[in-house]
């Protein structure tokens, strides 16, 4: 089962790389992200950008992901009922994600049982 996910979780990535994305005229980040039940990677669009892969783990509206450096982000995420179109900010961090101050938007882009795929940006300085 752990790598049947892995697979699914890999093939959402590949397609949500080569799908264009959404961004907002105030965005200096943007990227992608897919879940497969509690599992999470994010991966922003600018490979020079110290938090380019993430992965870690969702819960309620909390994700935790950690980068190549094993520095961790906590992200709050935000939505309204019946609405893809949702809010996040950084909560809280370690190591280079310690007193950062980020927020944007995301937005589901598909999904289907425990995966999700989607777009997300906002400001990351």
């Amino acid at each position: 089962m752990k790598n049947a996910n892995m697979v699914v979780c890999l093939g959402a990535f590949a397609a949500c790389v080569g799908a264009p994305s959404l961004s907002v005229a105030e965005d200096n980040c943007s990227g992608h992200y897919v879940n497969v039940g509690a599992k999470s990677i994010s991966i922003s669009n600018d490979p020079a950008e110290p938090s380019h892969i993430l992965i870690g783990e969702c819960h309620e509206w909390l994700c935790t992901r950690k980068d190549k450096d094993g520095d961790e982000m906590t992200v709050q995420s935000a939505y309204m009922p019946g609405d893809y179109n949702a809010t996040w900010k950084v909560i809280s961090g370690t190591g280079k994600y310690a007193n950062v101050s980020r927020s944007g938007w995301y937005r589901q882009t598909r999904t289907d049982d425990e995966v999700v795929v989607g777009d997300w940006g906002g400001n990351c300085q």
